[in-house]
């Protein structure tokens, strides 16, 4: 399958792009405020994807919009292999930060904080540039 065929796919603008850093910045801030490993993962992880919308908004003009978020970092791999190798990364604890009754461990939720952030930084450069 080539990367274009990859996953449900929506088109977006610069202002959705400025959007969904927003929204990033706003997961990030609530990861960073919260003391539970569950929440601050959670919150970080929703900062990571919606920072990739912003870096595929802004470099392609079209963002995943498949449920699948192996869709999203194909999609995020078309523009930067290493951010999207971020993503993976954290979205590969979602369902255990998100789904599971045993707590994600601080050090992943750290982890997770740090993946979220390097996707944030990116996407602010890229929509800076525009």
């Amino acid at each position: 399958m080539s990367p274009k065929s990859a996953g449900r796919r929506a088109p977006c603008t610069v202002p959705d792009a400025k959007a969904r850093l927003r929204d990033a910045e706003a997961f990030l801030e609530a990861a960073e405020l919260s003391k539970n490993s569950d929440v601050i993962a959670t919150n970080a992880i929703h900062a990571a994807i919606a920072a990739a919308d912003a870096i595929c908004c802004v470099a392609l003009r079209e963002r995943s919009a498949d449920g699948n978020h192996s869709a999203a970092v194909a999609l995020l791999g078309e523009v930067d292999k290493t951010l999207a190798a971020a993503l993976r990364r954290a979205l590969d604890r979602k369902n255990q930060a998100a789904y599971e009754a045993r707590d994600i461990a601080d050090a992943d939720a750290q982890a997770c904080i740090r993946q979220a952030t390097t996707l944030i930084e990116a996407a602010r450069e890229r929509v800076r540039s525009i």
